[in-house]
């Protein structure tokens, strides 16, 4: 397991493709220390975005655009980022690396005696079916990025944990840019989220979940790596 502290979240993002490039398994623990909002590439191409994104750097809130699909993230020291890197053994499909990301994070939260699930969840950002809720809030959004490689594909799973909710600043123009990119769209709303500052409870130190976090997805990675190995 990397655990690292990047100055930005465009680090982070970097950190994880160079652990792509290199094909190997690996697991990445990461913040950054400066709050941003990371958007797709694609999305920050659309014009109406492009004028949010230019207020929001004007405010003092870097835009940073990333390679996968999805919405605006908000990332910096409230978010806790978790990227897993592994060869895709034979037959694993887009929903294993699901299962793997989000079982790493509910096996982490059950040592808090914390249950989650996961699915959908209306006024979320960047919402989707592989979110990890808890008491049907939305903490974790997740995503994958696979990539070729003459061994076969390698699969880099991520994903995003809320340790605080976004402060006002970030949250209205996280809300302008959703707005700007998915008009029509349901309303972002911030009551659909949670933090684990909000679960963890007042006598459990959210440092501490960090680590149960690791051991959790080196477990779960080191199971499936064995299992490949055995299978072969």
């Amino acid at each position: 397991m990397i655990v690292a502290g990047f100055t930005t979240a465009e680090d982070g993002i970097a950190r994880e493709m160079a652990l792509l490039q290199q094909e190997q398994p690996a697991a990445l623990l990461w913040s950054s220390g400066t709050p941003s909002l990371v958007l797709p590439a694609a999305l920050r191409r659309i014009p109406r975005v492009q004028d949010v994104a230019v207020q929001a750097e004007r405010a003092g809130i870097p835009v940073v655009t990333r390679r996968s699909g999805g919405g605006i993230v908000p990332q910096g020291p409230g978010t806790l980022n978790l990227a897993m890197v592994l060869p895709a053994p034979p037959g694993f499909q887009l929903e294993d690396g699901y299962r793997l990301i989000c079982n790493s994070l509910a096996e982490a939260l059950t040592r808090f005696d914390i249950r989650s699930t996961t699915g959908a969840c209306e006024h979320a950002f960047c919402d989707g079916t592989w979110n990890v809720l808890v008491e049907g809030r939305k903490l974790a959004g997740t995503a994958q990025r696979w990539r070729s490689a003459g061994s076969g594909p390698i699969v880099l799973a991520h994903a995003a944990i809320l340790v605080t909710r976004p402060d006002p600043a970030h949250w209205a123009m996280m809300e302008q840019l959703h707005r700007a990119a998915f008009p029509g769209n349901a309303e972002l709303r911030l009551e659909a989220h949670v933090a684990l500052t909000d679960i963890l409870g007042a006598r459990t130190n959210p440092e501490s979940f960090p680590g149960a976090l690791a051991r959790a997805a080196e477990d779960r990675l080191s199971r499936l790596i064995t299992r490949e190995f055995k299978a072969a």
